[in-house]
């Protein structure tokens, strides 16, 4: 299956898009398409070059990490109107730091990063717009990776020693 281009009355009614003008809109709907996934598929693999930035528009994505001595483990579940592949538009950030696998078919709106930051460099005020969501995104992930932790640690080991 193909992609399908997208237009920016595509966008604007979704909430990541909401605060872009007419003219922001159009910029992005140049550089998106909209790509159908299949369950069990990977949408990018841990360690991959980064290249899209994706929103789920139907559907979920696990997002799983490599673990030494345990496998992959998933530590996300990216659901409807969430964001995936925030790395790509970060100049610090050259591979991919998980994997995105496809809990169930559905469809996914994808982003040319690099031309995403060509325009956002072009025109600081979408720039900031872009990068303002990405922040948020990034900022509830980290929330989400401390409250992982906290669960994860707040365990006993079995290890330790009782009494």
């Amino acid at each position: 299956m193909g992609s399908v281009p997208v237009t920016a009355s595509m966008l604007c009614s979704m909430p990541i898009f909401s605060d872009l003008t007419d003219q922001h809109l159009g910029v992005i709907a140049a550089i998106t398409a909209i790509q159908p996934f299949s369950e069990g598929q990977e949408l990018f693999h841990e360690g991959d070059a980064r290249g899209f930035l994706y929103i789920v528009l139907e559907g979920r994505v696990a997002l799983e990490m490599h673990i030494p001595n345990r496998g992959r483990l998933r530590i996300l579940t990216v659901e409807p109107q969430e964001v995936l592949g925030w790395s790509s538009v970060l100049e610090v950030t050259s591979k991919r730091t998980v994997t995105a696998c496809a809990v169930c078919s559905g469809k996914i709106l994808a982003i040319d990063a690099a031309k995403l930051h060509q325009a956002c460099e072009k025109d600081p005020v979408l720039g900031y717009a872009v990068m303002h969501h990405v922040a948020n995104v990034i900022a509830g992930r980290l929330l989400a990776t401390r409250l992982q932790l906290l669960d994860m640690f707040s365990q006993p080991s079995s290890e330790a020693p009782h009494g």
